[in-house]
């Protein structure tokens, strides 16, 4: 699959559309940027990638799809439960 990608470098914003042909999707790729040069928007960033998956292409090109605090919820959970379990240990080698 090919996914073509949009990313507004100054609001972080990226628009993604998926092909199964190479060719069109360069096609597209090419209008877009033809779009933003006349529209004179060069924080407009737009590019072709080949991916299995959408969930392969975020993994790899992560820069382009931004975690919300939402989708990050179970990361900050597990972390903090890291830091505690950290502390509880600290302070156990300390009580020996």
């Amino acid at each position: 699959m090919y996914f073509l990608i949009e990313h507004d470098r100054t609001s972080k914003k990226t628009s993604c559309t998926e092909f199964h042909d190479y060719v069109e999707a360069q096609h597209a790729c090419l209008q877009k940027e033809q779009e933003h040069f006349h529209a004179q928007r060069p924080e407009m960033e737009v590019v072709v990638f080949e991916a299995n998956s959408i969930e392969d292409l975020k993994r790899t090109h992560g820069r382009y799809f931004p975690v919300s605090p939402v989708e990050n919820k179970g990361n900050a959970a597990e972390a903090l439960l890291a830091v505690g379990l950290i502390g509880l240990a600290i302070y156990l080698m300390k009580k020996k």
